[in-house]
């Protein structure tokens, strides 16, 4: 079943890039207006949950051929290994069509042209929370409150103080939901800030939770504000990690904007920052969405996290179906990993560069598993060593 659903996998992909003609749609900046593709190809913006290509809102993009693009890079030219992509990474990822499964159960694919990812906090830890069961509950940084759940990857535990690297949702009201919490290991030369304005001076731009707003001198490095940096807009922020009278020194602000205006299947997920007015529109982590014809969507609350698919057009998405909270919380439990083991022994084993617990009884035909392996691992849920819990492992021929 595994090396059938493999050449599956594998015969999808070829007719996909067949049928895109060999290239993907042309791309746009974060710094820059979306530009419309001609409605072609594909467009997700969720968070990764699964890799070995990578999974993204329910699709398998193949990523071998795509431009890997960091948000961190000032020069959007710049191209990363797709082995710097990580489950509960958000990203945007543009690309073919999507071809429906050829069985049942398994994962729709698509070529991916361009993946594009990010973080939202970078900087010291504060004020950490810890659950009974030993799980992250929250913390802070930039004296901004991120919230843990038990769909967000915690890669090792923080502690107060430790500089970490956020990824994540941002609600109306500026508070965050980690999908992933990583550890740096050394100080970062720049800190970083994702959130929405408050307000903005000659000098200063104001963003952050309304309790406890950041005051970012822009002029100092920059001069000027970028165009559309007003309040209410979203923007990243970079500044220096020092102080200087009250405020952090901007290095660079860039104005959040999508991969793409105009496609023919798209979906976001993320959290409801604006409820439906009148004429059914909303917004789902600042992503403009018209709802207009889904009557469930008018039973929604700001801050549920959903997912919208439908096509982009003009920059707005056209929604033809939406997910609520629980639906997604029942999908959200599965991890799927496909590639290659190493570090194996009775009780774990390393995938991709993820920490897997698994028993016996869930390897396929009681197989013992070896160093080198391809294995297809579907997991359910982390344990307090922040290790995935597998419940099913299958053996095969391709890493892919």
């Amino acid at each position: 079943m595994l090396r059938h659903l493999k050449w599956t996998f594998l015969l999808s992909l070829v007719l996909v890039l067949n049928g895109c003609g060999g290239g993907g749609p042309g791309d746009t900046q974060a710094n820059g207006s979306g530009v419309g593709t001609g409605g072609t190809g594909s467009y997700t913006n969720g968070p990764v949950s699964g890799l070995g290509s990578i999974i993204v809102n329910n699709v398998r993009y193949g990523v071998d051929s795509a431009r890997i693009r960091r948000d961190d890079d000032v020069d959007g030219s710049a191209s990363h290994a797709s082995s710097e992509l990580k489950l509960g990474m958000m990203v945007e990822v543009q690309g073919s069509g999507v071809t429906p499964a050829a069985t049942p159960g398994a994962t729709p694919v698509a070529m991916a042209s361009t993946v594009r990812y990010g973080s939202v906090l970078v900087g010291p830890s504060a004020n950490v929370a810890i659950n009974l069961d030993g799980s992250l509950a929250s913390l802070t940084v930039h004296q901004q409150r991120v919230n843990a759940n038990a769909r967000t990857v915690v890669a090792r535990m923080p502690s107060s103080g430790d500089f970490v690297e956020v990824h994540g949702l941002l609600d109306a009201s500026g508070v965050y939901t980690a999908t992933r919490i990583d550890v740096l290991s050394s100080p970062p030369a720049t800190y970083k800030m994702v959130g929405y304005v408050s307000a903005a001076s000659d000098r200063y731009v104001y963003v952050g939770q309304s309790t406890v707003v950041q005051a970012i001198d822009y002029r100092t490095m920059l001069g000027s504000l970028p165009a559309g940096a007003g309040a209410t807009a979203r923007i990243r922020v970079w500044f220096s990690p020092t102080l200087t009278a009250g405020a952090w020194v901007a290095s660079r602000i860039v104005v959040d904007q999508p991969l793409v205006d105009d496609v023919d299947e798209a979906s976001v997920e993320g959290l409801v920052t604006q409820l439906p007015d009148a004429s059914g529109l909303m917004k789902v982590d600042g992503q403009l969405v018209n709802v207009r014809g889904i009557t469930s969507a008018m039973a929604l609350t700001l801050g549920e996290r959903v997912r919208v698919e439908g096509r982009l057009q003009a920059g707005v998405l056209i929604a033809s179906e939406l997910e609520s909270d629980s639906e997604l919380e029942q999908e959200a439990s599965g991890t799927e990993l496909h590639g290659q083991i190493s570090q194996v022994t009775a009780q774990t084993l390393v995938v991709r560069g993820v920490t897997v617990a698994y028993t016996s009884g869930v390897v396929q035909n009681n197989r013992t598993l070896h160093d080198g392996d391809c294995v297809e691992v579907h997991g359910q849920g982390y344990n307090s060593a922040a290790q995935l819990i597998a419940i099913e492992i299958e053996v095969g021929d391709s890493c892919n």
